[in-house]
């Protein structure tokens, strides 16, 4: 009986010299770093946008996206910090784990860009596409250098050029929701970007706090952020009490339909906090949707307003607009010249506006209301002459 106790006591000194020598069994999962939070202390940074929440922890980030269709519904879960504080912890129980600070970053959106730019960490970019849609000097001169390279262009990927530049991550957006997205293939982490599916600006806006998430830039986007909120706040506190709101619509026919931003579209948003009706705003709809050109005259052709961005190719002229489609003749916005637009490669809209969400808003109140900003000079958008 002795003998039993003093094997048993050998094997068990045995089993715990094994396990105490495996550092791997001592050092706790990185997502129990949350986990152990109570969730009444556990405090997102995100205040408007409804695609993401960030988390910090021991020096840890914890950055969730939400599928935009299914806002309970977790695409993804980063964790980020540097190397010194990853060796103290077991990654077996989470997936995406990134080092913060990547000096090879490939981002695949002019919005993404801007980002960047705002938050000085151009330097840490080394693939982009479509650079004949990008504005950015210093992007461009990047790109003459060789400092950053193209990695696709007329919606194709240079496969070959991304694998052999083996960037750390791609930032991109995904327009069509798929777990099957090309770039999977290359076996490189995806950083989905889905701003364009808040529904409001100051939401969208917030998109540089995901950015900077990656690298030490977030105390300079919280301060970003926080300037760009104040003006926008302003601004829509001046249409407060306006009590006589112009009607409005947006877009345009396009190849046998014409999208019309949905009624909780963040463009709907605009029109309400620039002190206008706009004729979808009970559609339930986050997005632009398509109707029939019949469907939409009937229930603009009397609208006050008519926005429209223009695409790279656009003339802005009303002349302009009848040689495209005789029909827009017909609306009283047209008629009375009441078109507000925006000329989307003169002002760089695409790269700029999300990021610029107050001087969006002051445009609009100005097209709609100028008693309420005399002598302000619009950046985006104008009343077409």
């Amino acid at each position: 009986m002795v003998y039993q106790r003093i094997i048993y006591f050998l094997l068990a000194v045995a089993l715990l010299s094994i396990f105490s020598c495996n550092p791997k069994q001592n050092r706790p999962g990185i997502a129990s770093i949350f986990e152990a939070i109570p969730d009444s202390l556990l405090v997102s940074k995100v205040k408007y946008a409804k695609g993401f929440d960030l988390y910090e922890a021991e020096q840890v980030r914890k950055l969730v996206v939400y599928h935009p269709e299914l806002p309970e519904t977790i695409i993804a879960t980063f964790y980020i910090t540097d190397s010194s504080v990853l060796a103290a912890y077991n990654m077996s129980d989470a997936q995406n784990v990134v080092k913060i600070n990547s000096n090879r970053t490939a981002v695949f959106s002019a919005t993404q860009l801007n980002a960047f730019d705002k938050l000085l960490l151009l330097g840490h970019v080394t693939g982009i596409t479509e650079s004949k849609y990008i504005n950015n000097k210093h992007i461009k001169e990047k790109l003459k250098k060789g400092e950053i390279i193209e990695l696709g262009a007329n919606n194709h990927y240079f496969i070959e050029k991304i694998m052999s530049l083996q960037p750390d991550y791609i930032f991109y957006s995904p327009y069509k929701f798929t777990a099957n997205h090309l770039l999977k293939a290359t076996g490189i982490p995806l950083i989905p970007f889905y701003d364009y599916h808040e529904n409001t600006l100051l939401g969208r806006a917030e998109w540089i706090k995901f950015t900077a998430a990656f690298f030490d830039g977030y105390a300079r986007a919280d301060s970003l952020f926080r300037d760009i909120e104040r003006q926008y706040v302003y601004y829509r506190s001046l249409t407060s009490g306006v009590t006589s709101k112009p009607t409005v619509f947006s877009d345009k026919y396009f190849n046998g339909q014409w999208y019309v931003p949905g009624g909780k579209s963040y463009i709907a948003a605009l029109f309400s906090d620039a002190g206008a009706d706009y004729l979808w705003k009970e559609d339930s709809h986050t997005g632009s949707f398509p109707l029939d050109y019949e469907v939409v005259y009937s229930k603009a052709h009397e609208a006050d307003f008519w926005r429209i961005v223009g695409s790279y190719g656009d003339q802005s002229s009303y002349e302009a607009l009848a040689e495209e489609n005789s029909l827009y003749e017909n609306f009283k916005a047209f008629h009375n010249k009441h078109v507000i637009w925006c000329d989307a490669r003169k002002t760089a809209y695409f790269e700029q506006s999300s990021l610029e969400p107050h001087l969006l808003l002051a445009d609009l109140i100005f097209a709609f209301h100028p008693e309420i900003l005399p002598g302000y000079q619009p950046k985006y958008y104008h009343i077409l002459k």
